[in-house]
């Protein structure tokens, strides 16, 4: 069985989208075999096949449906209806989304995220600018409160309509009577009142973002698709050197100051812990996305990794598997020195996307602890044929797929990459990685 020619289909539409809505007699059953596949993958144990996702939309809204790259960021609508017509399209095991998060970042004026038409070319896909926005002597402030720290000092330097912020009292003062004059005048200058009117403005289209994302989620499972995950969280180290310290700023804190980036870290755990389980709860989905950022091979040694990672790390997918949930982590970067670290964690709860590793290694050392996803490279589903894709992906089954804890998927987020080979990727697993 080669090439792109696999011959197989879940009962696909007619068309690729704008018709009647595929399995609509079928659906609830499509929907728990698919969840069924993803959870037992996840569990270790062994499903009827090889599930399979095709990722973020990619290209396929801007070349086939006119929905392009900016509007995906921003048009809450038109992004939402690109997700699902995507679905249809690929009908692969699980949907990823990426939210429109620009339409409410726009509004606040938001620093570290440029996409297409804001900061970026059209068709681009989005980058975030990393900036060092904690400065190294307010260590101590963030340690003392930092819920205070995030509104009064984050939040007026990352987002340009949020700088009155800087002027407000510290929050913990605000109680009694008494205090309410000093708590409130910053909201009665000019620039309270233009972080007054932003927030409204955000706040309208926040809440037109997650509606619109929760309309989705049912709108998939009507049509017999799950989501990959619902629910986010960062492992907190990556909460300090991604949005606080910055990364050349986290870097040099390894060295001149390691106690309190330990410190920090430690004290982000409880809240990424938090944010996981929140989400998950609203949702009903046990899967929380998870991206490795700074614990990856040409950032930090093996040695860093194990004190300064890893630990804080290690609590955060164990506590949310204690609450019976399942993160999804994508590890971004080469991470073969860590798979013997990263295997001390319980069993059959928790799946490592990888991105630049040794697929059967990993497999050797985690596959009695961990569910292993990836890894088909960006660079062929851009660069490569259908027949090459197909080639790649019998590769990946034959030698780590067999016999479960597996998903095949694109090895990062499928943003710059060529349909047909995504649609090969996702058609072939579905013949091939038949139990």
């Amino acid at each position: 069985m080669t090439g792109s020619r696999v011959g197989y289909s879940e009962g696909r539409s007619t068309q690729e989208h704008g018709g009647p809505l595929p399995y609509e007699n079928d659906a609830a059953r499509l929907l728990a075999e698919r969840e069924k596949r993803i959870a037992d993958a996840i569990a270790l144990r062994k499903p009827d096949r090889v599930p399979v996702w095709h990722g973020v939309p990619g290209p396929y809204p801007a070349e086939r449906l006119g929905i392009s790259a900016e509007e995906q960021m921003v048009d809450i609508d038109r992004s939402l209806e690109a997700h699902f017509q995507t679905a249809l399209y690929y009908q692969s095991d699980m949907v990823e989304v990426m939210p429109p998060v620009g339409a409410t970042l726009a509004l606040g004026g938001y620093r570290h995220l440029k996409w297409a038409g804001h900061g970026l070319p059209a068709g681009s896909g989005w980058q975030f600018r990393d900036e060092e926005v904690m400065r190294p002597e307010e260590y101590d402030e963030f340690l003392y409160d930092p819920s205070d720290f995030i509104v009064r000092k984050y939040w007026p330097r990352a987002y340009v309509r949020l700088a009155g912020l800087a002027a407000l009292a510290p929050l913990r003062e605000g109680q009694g009577y008494f205090a309410a004059p000093f708590a409130f005048a910053a909201f009665g200058t000019p620039e309270g009142e233009e972080v007054l009117n932003a927030l409204r403005d955000m706040g309208r289209a926040a809440l037109r973002t997650v509606a619109g994302l929760a309309a989705l989620g049912r709108r998939l499972a009507q049509a017999g698709f799950p989501l990959a995950w619902a629910a986010m969280t960062q492992p907190p180290f990556d909460l300090v050197g991604d949005f606080l310290r910055g990364r050349k700023g986290v870097m040099l804190d390894m060295y001149r100051c390691p106690e309190k980036l330990e410190a920090a870290a430690e004290k982000m755990l409880p809240m990424a812990v938090e944010m996981g389980v929140r989400g998950a709860r609203l949702s009903g989905n046990p899967r929380v996305f998870i991206a490795i950022h700074g614990g990856v091979e040409g950032f930090m040694s093996l040695d860093q990794y194990k004190r300064f990672y890893w630990p804080t790390f290690q609590q955060l997918l164990t506590a949310l598997a204690e609450e019976g949930l399942n993160p999804f982590v994508l590890v971004e970067g080469g991470a073969n020195s860590r798979l013997e670290t990263m295997a001390d964690i319980p069993p059959g709860k928790v799946c490592y996307w990888f991105d630049h590793v040794d697929m059967k290694r990993a497999k050797e050392v985690l596959g009695h602890r961990a569910c292993i996803a990836g890894n088909v490279p960006l660079s062929l589903l851009k660069l490569g044929t259908p027949d090459d894709v197909c080639a790649y992906c019998r590769d990946l089954i034959d030698s780590i797929g067999r016999e479960g804890g597996f998903i095949l998927g694109a090895s990062g987020q499928t943003e710059d990459v060529r349909i047909e080979n995504v649609k090969a990727m996702v058609d072939f697993t579905k013949v091939y990685g038949m139990g």
